[in-house]
């Protein structure tokens, strides 16, 4: 499963990293606790158009 880091994980990514995990941990943990969102092509434009608020509260 691809996903899209909204904050920095250490061993994982920083914040805006599209990265690989296992699908149970995106599902069960990353996404839940607002850590991540699925990689789809809507969640790409949606994250470049908040990158630069969501590297100010990093």
């Amino acid at each position: 499963m691809e996903v899209i880091l909204l904050e920095t994980i250490a061993k994982l990514g920083d914040l805006g990293d599209k990265v690989t995990v296992k699908s149970g941990y995106g599902r069960n943990f990353l996404i839940p606790q607002k850590q991540a969102v699925p990689a789809t092509a809507e969640n790409l434009e949606v994250f470049e158009a908040r990158r630069a608020e969501l590297e100010k509260i990093a």
